[in-house]
């Protein structure tokens, strides 16, 4: 029985990078249109079963309201799971979804929402959906073609070793076990409080270890991408220190902010060297967010590896698809 789920999160997008620079918001209405389409996309696979994760603005039930019975033959329906409106709900929603048998999931949000997510499961094949901030995991693609490529993995028409890769995470290991992990990069703050989770003064920041370091992306990761990029496919990732040094680098930080930052140095690690940390007591933002506060007295590394999520090609899987004759029929 093929099945696809979606996970969609009304809170990203919405973050103080509206206030501090030029970011843009995407209303939740905007997103019930993004699920919309994805379910008619994910329909027009005749999968068996859609699944949706339940939040407090209610996308899924929006998106569906907006259909009539017409427009949709799958059968639909949002999960039985309680709301936190945290980023818990999406960690619970893939778990429940993996229980339930979904062979695919579309998310909607951005580097810390698919980080939620895998930190749930990172078995499913997944389709990350831009519409956070700095996004840098997810990708922007059409919404009905998101749900294509969706409904195609779900019923097993192609050959996900085609279309599917795993990328690279940060695993943070505190005290001996894991504690927490990051999709893209892992930020030492010299803080020692949370305040406003996002990050938009760079004076804090002391290190940034990065899985991807791409110059054009956006946020910290593009620092490293200016000075010596890393892509998803490569075996390895990037140590920065920075601070007063002979090494300047020009980066788009923010939306709409560029600016010149100190490098003491920088380094590329290899999968499965562990990091020390550069100060202590400080604070750790995983995926652009302040999470992790950390005592003089713990002991904590960050470590690479390539074990994080399953991601799919979108155009690949479409045009692996379209080759097997998929889209097509005889009379």
């Amino acid at each position: 029985m093929s099945k696809v789920g979606i996970i969609a999160n009304p809170a990203s997008g919405k973050d103080i990078r509206r206030l501090v620079a030029y970011a843009s918001l995407m209303d939740n209405k905007e997103k019930t249109n993004l699920v919309r389409r994805i379910l008619l996309g994910i329909d027009s696979t005749e999968v068996d079963e859609i699944l949706i994760m339940p939040d407090y603005y209610g996308l899924g039930q929006k998106a569906l309201s907006g259909l009539v019975h017409e427009n949709i033959r799958t059968g639909v329906s949002i999960l039985d799971m309680k709301v936190s409106g945290t980023q818990e709900d999406s960690t619970l929603a893939i778990r429940l979804m993996v229980e339930l048998g979904v062979g695919c999931v579309v998310t909607l949000g951005g580097d810390g929402t698919n980080r939620a997510v895998a930190k749930g499961d990172r078995s499913i094949p997944l389709i990350p959906v831009s519409t956070g901030t700095n996004n840098v995991f997810p990708v922007m693609v059409e919404a009905t073609t998101a749900g294509v490529a969706a409904g195609i993995v779900a019923k097993g028409i192609i050959d996900l070793e085609d279309v599917v890769s795993t990328h690279k995470r940060l695993i943070i290991i505190e005290n001996g076990s894991e504690s927490d992990m990051a999709l893209i990069d892992v930020v030492v703050l010299a803080q020692a409080f949370v305040g406003s989770r996002a990050i938009w003064n760079l004076s804090e920041v002391k290190q940034i270890i990065c899985t991807r370091a791409e110059p054009n992306s956006m946020g910290l990761s593009c620092i490293g991408g200016c000075v010596c990029p890393v892509g998803p496919d490569d075996d390895h990732g990037l140590h920065l220190k920075l601070g007063e040094g002979s090494l300047r680098a020009r980066a788009a930080v923010l939306p709409g902010v560029i600016e010149e930052i100190e490098i003491q140095e920088f380094r590329l690690i290899k999968l499965g060297e562990d990091v020390e940390l550069v100060q202590k007591p400080c604070l750790i933002a995983v995926d652009g967010e302040r999470e992790i506060m950390v005592r003089a007295m713990d002991e904590v590394t960050v470590r690479i590896e390539r074990d994080g999520p399953r991601v799919v090609d979108v155009n690949k899987a479409i045009k692996k698809a379209a080759k097997q004759g998929f889209f097509t029929s005889r009379g």
